[in-house]
């Protein structure tokens, strides 16, 4: 029909990076999309608004499938959880997908360029999307965000933020990011660099709590 599709919540290899080519498991993680596909019908819901390029942001089922097409996709380690709508218990369902994937080192999560980066090491994550873990040191509010920081100076270590309205809205659902200061967890998103990695945040799952028993 040349409508154009955007699965939603997950966030596969892409085609072309800057001045890199195609990332690393693009071209399997495609293979995988059309196996799944084959001559299947399709079961398909918009999710969230379309993008400016008329995208539609939808779940994929195959019918007679439990699973979406995305729950597939992350189990198989063919891409990775971007939480974008809110279908929160999907995006649930994907991040569990996901940890198991990478537990068992499904797909992409056997390359290191996919591996999870500690704060320390965050440097090495500016220019892509990433995870990264480590300890929220100070949570707080400062001209006008709000600020994890993860290290002792916020000029150079890696730091998450978010706006104050997304931060107060969060907070009266439930989510005060002011109760993660001293606890570890883990944080996913295109990692920038402003005063060191710099995660911008805007959608509460891009934050997961860590336990002893998670990977």
């Amino acid at each position: 029909s040349g409508e154009q599709f955007q699965l939603g919540d997950i966030r596969a290899p892409q085609a072309d990076t800057l001045h890199a080519g195609a990332a690393p498991f693009f071209h399997e993680a495609k293979r995988r999309l059309a196996d799944l596909l084959g001559a299947a019908s399709l079961e398909i819901a918009d999710i969230a608004p379309a993008t400016r390029w008329r995208e539609r942001i939808v779940t994929v089922r195959i019918s007679g499938d439990d699973k979406t097409l995305q729950e597939r996709l992350v189990d198989s380690g063919g891409a990775r959880v971007a939480p974008h709508s809110d279908q929160l218990a999907l995006i649930d369902r994907l991040l569990e997908a996901e940890r198991l994937a990478r537990r068992e080192r499904r797909g992409l999560w056997s390359l290191s360029a996919y591996r999870v980066f500690n704060t320390q090491s965050a440097n090495a994550a500016i220019g892509g999307s990433h995870l990264v873990e480590g300890g929220v040191l100070r949570a707080a509010l400062a001209k006008g965000r709000f600020f994890l920081n993860f290290g002792s100076d916020y000029r150079t270590d890696f730091t998450g933020t978010v706006k104050t309205s997304l931060y107060r809205k969060w907070a009266r659902d439930g989510f005060d990011l002011a109760g993660l200061e001293g606890k570890h967890v883990r944080i996913r998103g295109f990692v920038e660099s402003i005063n060191g990695p710099s995660v911008t945040l805007a959608h509460p799952r891009q934050i997961e709590m860590m336990s002893a028993h998670q990977s």
